[in-house]
């Protein structure tokens, strides 16, 4: 899983398990809940090493099930401009 961290271009609400991510200026806004505020909240972990493990254990599917979702979720992300690649040299 590639090392992500928050958009500068964003600001993120955090709120009763919900992920309100805002692209600045002019949107749009989207609204994470479920499995989807889960691998926000575990790609941006530094303490988590694993996170589709992570999320097959928190959701009781196998890794190998979900590894391409998960994937393409964050990868959606990036390419929306909500997350951004960390180089890690």
């Amino acid at each position: 899983m590639k090392l992500v961290r928050p958009s500068d271009l964003c600001t993120v609400i955090d709120e009763d398990d919900i992920v309100y991510v805002a692209l600045l200026p002019d949107g749009p806004v989207l609204v994470l809940d479920g499995v989807s505020a889960l691998i926000w909240h575990t790609a941006l972990d530094p303490q988590i090493d694993d996170t589709v493990a992570y999320v097959a254990d928190a959701t009781g599917q196998r890794p190998e099930d979900i590894a391409g979702h998960v994937d393409a979720f964050v990868t959606d992300l990036v390419r929306r401009g909500a997350l951004v690649l960390v180089d890690h040299d």
